[in-house]
């Protein structure tokens, strides 16, 4: 058990956020993206939450969503539980 999460999977696994290699993973979900991120980006990403327009936010979107989010409609698309579209 490495700090919130377990590790699932005996293999080494990629951060889809910084690329490096990591014993284990997290799940992390943000303006209706997801990406399998490690413990350091995790806690990165929890404190950047109240930033959304910071680098860090930025590049999670990029590759979670596949280009930059319109934060104000994607917090009130998730906030209706509706999926994100790119327009809106």
């Amino acid at each position: 058990m490495i700090g919130p999460y377990e590790i699932t999977d005996p293999r080494t696994l990629v951060c889809e956020l910084c690329d490096r290699k990591v014993p284990g993973r997290i799940r992390v979900e943000l303006y209706g993206g997801a990406l399998m991120v490690c413990e350091a980006c995790h806690e990165k990403l929890r404190a950047a939450r109240s930033h959304p327009y910071s680098q860090l936010i930025n590049k999670f979107c990029l590759r979670a969503c596949g280009y930059f989010v319109n934060v104000k409609m994607a917090r009130m698309a998730v906030a209706e539980r509706r999926p994100w579209l790119k327009y809106g």
